[in-house]
């Protein structure tokens, strides 16, 4: 157990910031955002608006939830049928259908809200253990790595991105890469060993890819590659350059394990409505969502320019985060850079001629310069195909917080501070005091329109409400380094681990991460499709949407509208068409909208017989229903099915009871959809919708989806995990699996 008490206690550290979802029963996202809406109409919520954070629960606790449905059904996730007239699950790679943890927890009936507090917790905690594990095998003591794990885990990127659950999920295996890269370039394994090595690189790379978001899938390929060729070239010796050709193998094996998912998901973003072709407008655009450098004034203390979850106005519903004012679309999480006083302390102790900091150096320089927006940006959005249509450059600020966290675990050893060095414990007050003096020369940037009085005491405000939380990191930050040359007494390691657990919880961590109690689901309508009348969303105050998109699919009522990050180019214009005007709302272009000016006759024709709407129809007559703040209207006549009867909707099939020969489900068709009655197959015709022609006698039909490439892309993917389990033992037969660490800093 004493071998393990590392990994306990980063487990332990991640559990912090959950509390609220582990002792409370609450899920995670920001629920009480979402419950002001119709129908639930519950009283607006106690925190600011967070149009980024609202993400987890309009897609990903939809998505984790039909994903594991499907599992527990003993279905493939692979199709939607709930939202914009059925679109792919799979294929929107976020959704992570195929990531084995999400195929655990739904096999075994494990409730959403639980499975993904559960998930949280577990990520959380495995990126800090990779920070550790890569932070020893580059020499540091056991409790300087378990200070980077836990600096890592706890920071305000990781805590503010967990709502969005397919973030963290690929970030916790980036630490596991640049760890498993480590061993095999240090030169100090062979045979079995490298074997070991080269298993787990694999592995780690397809877990990467299967958590779902290719951006940060990107970025760490980026930083294996960075990292790769930093180590090998600065090291001496040709040894550790032919070390390279494992790394190559190891990241290949793990992009082939992934191919089941991947390749669906490479073949439907052909027809995605955000496929673009690179401009100088829209590289402007793109580099809009880059940090500011206002906003590294954050460095030191992850709220000093406000807290995301507190107004500092609330009659006036303005949030105390005041730099979403100044800058368009501005989140906290997209900007999330801090790291601490003492980890800004630590850099500076850093033992920089060693060569094994360099690589790590590299990354967290190149992560940095990227997310700030600089032309070096222009080599990705216009040379690597899809970058365009990525999102905000600044994500990437990940790599820099993960490179300072393992610098700064470096950092902690032995150190007699004697003479000067006696000055070293007010370092952290030293590297503070110019980000808070920056901070409070900010309140001259009022943009346009906003009083200027009014925006000085905004600033003024948020460095007050940061002053006790900062002093806090100061004062834990002085008596950490004040011991440095008592590194063996028990006491000052005790300090040094729980450091980064004793500032995230006094300065930030408490409420960063969102939770409340999950939505109550709607009646069912059977098999009939809704559409529910929404028209607004906005980035800095909630919008008045009626019941925002994909929670239809929590209570599996079938919708029309909707809200993905990759949907088919011919749905936007179906939606358009109905709509009479864009579908989205200017705030986001990924949600589709049923709006107001629908006409009824294109409505009926997209298989709607149900509209919602807390605004008076009057081209749909009388309302057939009315709830306490809605109505529901009937459109007569329309079906979403003609020549038949939609007996089920699944994940990967659809039953239906045949009355014609000639059917159509007015269900978006989409390569990959085959019928049979058991006997012969009919192939699904149509642009649209599904049409089917089969014999006058046809009484049942299944239909099943198969997209482009899951075949292909299973069938390879399978033999490599075949590949994967024979090397693994190879690798671990009649050896130990203890892992050492290389020389430790002194």
């Amino acid at each position: 157990m004493r071998r393990f008490w590392p990994a306990l206690l980063l487990l332990a550290f991640a559990a912090i910031p959950l509390y609220r979802a582990l002792l409370m029963g609450q899920a995670i996202g920001p629920f009480d955002h979402i419950r002001q809406f119709a129908p639930w109409n519950a009283a607006a919520p106690d925190q600011p608006w967070d149009v980024l954070q609202a993400d987890g629960v309009l897609q990903f606790y939809p998505w984790r939830d039909m994903v594991f449905d499907a599992w527990g059904k003993g279905q493939l996730p692979l199709w939607n049928p709930y939202q914009l007239a059925g679109t792919p699950l799979l294929a929107n790679s976020q959704s992570a259908g195929f990531y084995p943890p999400h195929i655990l927890l739904g096999l075994l009936h494990v409730p959403t809200s639980i499975a993904m507090t559960l998930l949280a917790w577990f990520h959380l905690a495995w990126a800090g253990i990779g920070v550790y594990f890569l932070s020893r095998r580059l020499g540091a003591l056991k409790m300087g790595a378990v200070f980077a794990g836990a600096s890592f885990s706890l920071s305000a990127f990781m805590l503010a991105w967990t709502a969005l659950p397919s973030v963290i999920t690929t970030v916790s295996w980036i630490p596991w890469i640049l760890a498993f890269i480590t061993c095999l370039l240090q030169g100090q394994s062979e045979g079995k060993e490298r074997l070991r090595y080269l298993v787990g690189l694999a592995f780690c790379a397809g877990m990467m890819i299967l958590a779902g978001h290719l951006q940060f899938v990107a970025y760490g390929f980026m930083a294996a590659v960075l990292y790769t060729l930093v180590f090998a070239f600065a090291s001496a010796g040709g040894a550790r350059k032919l070390a390279v050709l494992p790394v190559v193998l190891g990241l290949a094996l793990g992009g082939i394990l992934s191919l089941g998912q991947l390749l669906p998901v490479l073949g439907y973003s052909q027809f995605s409505h955000r496929r673009n072709t690179p401009t100088a407008v829209g590289y402007d655009a793109y580099i809009g969502g880059s940090i500011k450098p206002h906003e590294l004034a954050t460095l030191p203390l992850a709220t000093l320019q406000g807290s995301p979850r507190h107004w500092s106005v609330r009659e006036e519903k303005i949030s105390a985060y005041w730099p979403s004012i100044v800058k368009q679309g501005g989140n906290f999480a997209e900007s999330a850079v801090a790291v601490g006083p003492l980890v800004l302390a630590l850099l500076f102790l850093v033992p920089w001629k060693r060569r094994e900091v360099w690589p790590l150096a590299a990354m967290g320089l190149l992560s940095l310069l990227l997310a700030l927006g600089t032309p070096l940006n222009r080599l990705l959005y216009f040379g690597v195909p899809g970058w365009s249509s990525t999102g905000s450059p600044g994500r990437i600020v990940v790599l820099f917080v993960m490179a300072a966290s393992v610098l700064a675990g470096l950092a902690i050893r032995p150190m007699e501070l004697a003479g000067r060095k006696k000055f070293l414990p007010l370092l952290p007050f030293v590297v503070t005091l110019p980000f808070l003096v920056w901070a409070s020369s900010m309140s001259g940037m009022a943009p346009e329109g906003i009083d200027a009085g009014a925006f000085g005491s905004l600033v003024a405000g948020a460095i007050s409400q940061a002053a006790f939380p900062m002093l806090i990191g100061i004062v834990i930050g002085g008596a950490c380094i004040a011991v440095l040359s008592r590194m063996d007494d028990r006491r000052v390691k005790i300090l040094w681990i729980a450091a980064p657990a004793l500032l995230a919880w006094t300065c930030y961590a408490s409420d960063i991460v969102p939770t409340g109690e999950p939505l109550a689901t709607q009646p069912s309508v059977g098999q009939e499709r809704v559409a529910i009348i929404n028209g607004s969303w906005g980035l800095s105050q909630a919008g008045k949407a009626f019941m925002p998109p994909n929670l239809a699919s929590l209570s599996r009522i079938h919708d029309l509208a909707g809200y993905d990050s990759l949907i088919h180019r011919d749905t936007v214009a179906m939606l358009t068409d109905v709509d009479g005007q864009p579908p989205t709302p200017l705030a986001n272009g990924n949600i589709m909208f049923v709006k107001k000016t629908a006409d009824p006759v294109k409505l009926a024709d997209a298989g709607v017989t149900q509209v919602w709407s807390r605004e008076p129809l009057p081209n749909l007559g009388t309302p057939t229903e009315v709830e306490d703040t809605w109505a529901k209207y009937t459109i007569q006549g329309a079906s979403r099915a003609i020549g038949a009867e939609v007996v089920s909707d699944g994940y990967d099939r659809q039953e239906l009871s045949v009355s014609a020969s000639r059917v159509t489900i007015k269900d978006r068709n989409m390569p990959g959809w085959t019928a049979s009655d058991g006997t012969n197959t009919y192939p699904v015709k149509g642009d649209i919708w599904r049409e089917i022609h089969v014999p006058a006698d046809t009484k049942k039909l299944v239909l099943r989806y198969d997209p482009p490439g899951l075949k292909m892309g299973l069938l390879i993917a399978g033999f490599a995990w075949l590949v994967l389990i024979a090397l693994s033992v190879v690798a671990f037969r009649g050896t130990s699996r203890k892992v050492k660490p290389s020389v430790e800093v002194a």
